[in-house]
């Protein structure tokens, strides 16, 4: 029997350990938020902008909030190797050994970029139709229609629903 078909892969828990950061050279495509050190602050003030301006309020807020904020984050990390490669004189333009991280960088940069736009829609409309909800009369009111309905929907219904006890209204008093 060859050393090859006995190798069941590490044993210890360093060895696990070690192993399980075999794919990660750069964490530019980990699910997890990476901070270097020395980076703690920048990323400390990211979020807490972030969440000043962002203010999640619920389960699904804090979801996507979470997602923005990686999304941001590595984006962040994606532009400041750019920045290195740039400025220790590699540049794609002259140095074709250089392209291929380059154009993986960019690749990076261009799904989180998306990611970010796509959950920052989806958390304003979540907001809004919070919102809406929230400033609708009973029985429309918050908590009576599940929240991924649209705020256009709410609206149509609260219209809808205003017409009616106008008409109402209006033959009651006829």
């Amino acid at each position: 029997m060859s050393a090859l078909t006995n190798f069941t892969g590490p044993r210890t828990p360093e060895g696990k350990a070690r192993s399980s950061m075999n794919a990660l050279k750069h964490g530019f495509s980990s699910t997890k938020i990476i901070v270097m050190p020395g980076q703690e602050d920048d990323f400390q003030k990211l979020q807490s902008d972030l969440t000043a301006q962002v203010r999640p309020e619920v389960t699904l807020e804090q979801t996507l909030f979470h997602q923005l904020l990686r999304d941001t984050w590595t984006n962040h990390r994606v532009e400041l190797r750019q920045v290195e490669m740039a400025d220790s004189g590699t540049d794609p333009m002259f140095n074709p050994a250089c392209e291929k991280e380059f154009d993986r960088l960019e690749r990076y940069h261009s799904r989180y970029q998306g990611s970010f736009h796509k959950s920052l829609r989806q958390l304003r409309t979540l907001q809004t139709n919070r919102i809406v909800q929230s400033l609708l009369p009973e029985p429309l009111g918050l908590g009576s229609l599940p929240a991924p309905v649209q705020a256009t929907q709410i609206v149509a219904l609260a219209k809808r629903t205003h017409k009616s006890w106008n008409a109402l209204a209006i033959n009651t008093l006829i």
